[in-house]
């Protein structure tokens, strides 16, 4: 006991050195096992295989792609009549018309049904007369003209080289002696032309047409460069009549042509 009076602290100190070295051993100890518990841990987390991810629905997504690529376009006019409402004509017999391209009335409605060509013929028909008198006689059909009695076909005839008549000039004669070709210088266009006994002279000098007004059922036979047409309210003068179409001129001096389709 004596000794332990003496030494008391001594061995306190060592038995708290004792404990330390102890504790030293158990801290390697637990170290140790919780590095060998997280490497099991860490190996778990590895070798799992993960799992796959779902496919992501991008559907609406495309869609909207789509649209883009092959976008539509916003017609603000035409027939529709969100923007344009229709305006109705009535017509003399009560019927309503809808307005919706602005050509169901007025000239625009004009139809062609028929262009004839309207020729100038103009053929030999022989000889009158003898010696000095005689005469070369030419049957002649002028279909343009303006005259209805001038379009009837009628004789002219000419006695020598030079000598003019309402149609056509005297240009040459062949042979002299029994001519069979003659030579003409027509009077309107100066152009002169060949007429055998064989081969009349024939030429395209207008055209006539036949019209028709559907919207108040009214038709027009026949007619030609100058002549009026009342229709819609309004007086169209026809101011050009081709092969391929016929062009109208209204009183406000406004021009409309209107195309011929033959029927096949």
């Amino acid at each position: 006991m004596e000794f332990l009076k003496n030494n008391y602290e001594k061995v306190i100190l060592s038995v708290v050195l004792l404990g330390l070295a102890v504790a030293a051993v158990l801290l390697l100890t637990w170290v140790g096992n919780e590095k060998r518990a997280l490497e099991e841990i860490e190996q778990g987390i590895i070798q799992v295989p993960p799992k796959p991810l779902k496919p992501v629905d991008l559907s609406t997504n495309e869609m909207v792609l789509q649209r883009l690529v092959k976008a539509s376009n916003l017609h603000l006019s035409g027939e529709h009549n969100l923007f344009n409402p229709v305006q109705w004509q009535k017509m003399p017999d009560g019927r309503l018309i809808p307005l919706r391209t602005g050509r169901e009335i007025g000239a625009g409605a004009l139809t062609v049904t028929h262009i004839t060509p309207l020729y100038l013929k103009v053929e030999y028909e022989g000889t009158a007369g003898t010696g000095d008198g005689l005469q070369y006689r030419f049957k002649v059909a002028r279909e343009a003209e303006k005259t209805p009695s001038k379009r009837i076909p009628t004789t002219l005839s000419v006695t020598s080289v030079g000598q003019k008549n309402p149609v056509f000039v005297l240009k040459e004669l062949k042979p002299k002696d029994e001519p069979t070709e003659f030579s003409l210088e027509m009077v309107e266009d100066k152009d002169v032309v060949v007429v055998t006994r064989d081969k009349p002279y024939v030429n395209v000098a207008g055209y006539s047409a036949d019209l028709k007004y559907d919207p108040e059922r009214l038709t027009f036979m026949g007619k030609r460069v100058g002549d009026s047409l009342v229709f819609a309210g309004d007086t169209n003068k026809i101011v050009a009549i081709t092969a391929t179409n016929v062009t109208v001129q209204a009183t406000s001096t406004k021009r409309t042509t209107v195309p011929y389709t033959p029927t096949p």
